[in-house]
């Protein structure tokens, strides 16, 4: 285990509130009638996937973990960024370099002690960071799984990998649990976002994500090797021939 002793990502603090369990029921009761992404299918995701367009119920589904050495250069530093690949997604790019994952569902279910258990053995593995790729329609079952995860002893930092399409009402729960926020910023263009991820208020529901996100984490932070800590760090996408 080779985490940095002298830091103290932000769900330890949560933990030793008292208040995790509270946050851990708050959002799983959110799958009732989930609003957990914009697309706000209110679908009861303790019952059914079927009318869901994230393909995800009660259980979130992993295609694979492990350190990857391909990630942006503040997460992956020398030993590589702890990453939890998520399948299915909210939404539906039609350039998605991991579309068999994201748009196909390849992965397995697993329960909250499961996840748990990932992420403690990404830590064993002496990964910077734990991060979280295409989270925003399972926010409700990790919440649980970095619950169970801090109380054995987690205590990497948290990295929120986004496409930058997420609900309000997620990241009020995410608030005080996610050390790093990793969104895209895809387009300024509506038409565009229509177009190539079928989300047309993809703009707006982009800016106040971002806005908010900043709002909790502020500015990126690193360590003296290069390594982030906490912060915001965003990508933009560049499609060619396109302004937006």
């Amino acid at each position: 285990m080779s985490f940095d002793s002298t830091f103290t990502p932000a769900y330890v603090y949560l933990l030793r509130s008292g208040t995790f369990a509270a946050r851990v029921a708050e959002a799983l009761d959110h799958l009732a009638e989930c609003d957990l992404c914009p697309r706000y299918c209110r679908v009861d995701r303790r019952e059914s996937v079927k009318s869901a367009l994230c393909h995800t119920g009660a259980q979130a589904v992993v295609h694979s973990f492990g350190p990857h050495h391909g990630e942006e250069d503040p997460l992956r530093g020398s030993r590589g960024s702890g990453t939890i690949f998520f399948a299915w997604c909210n939404l539906r790019c039609v350039y998605c370099q991991n579309w068999d994952i994201s748009q196909r569902g390849i992965g397995r279910e697993i329960n909250a002690q499961e996840l748990a258990e990932m992420m403690l053995e990404l830590q064993a593995m002496g990964c910077h960071n734990m991060n979280l790729v295409s989270p925003s329609h399972v926010v409700a079952q990790v919440v649980a799984a970095v619950a169970i995860a801090a109380e054995q002893g987690l205590r990497l930092p948290l990295v929120y990998n986004t496409g930058g399409y997420d609900s309000p009402q997620a990241l009020r729960l995410l608030d005080g649990i996610v050390d790093i926020y990793m969104p895209d910023i895809k387009y300024a263009d509506a038409e565009n976002a229509r177009r190539y991820s079928r989300a047309r208020d993809y703009v707006k529901v982009n800016r106040a994500a971002v806005k908010e996100m900043h709002r909790q984490v502020g500015d990126l932070v690193l360590d003296r090797n290069g390594v982030a800590r906490r912060g915001l760090l965003v990508r933009h996408l560049v499609l060619p021939g396109r302004h937006c």
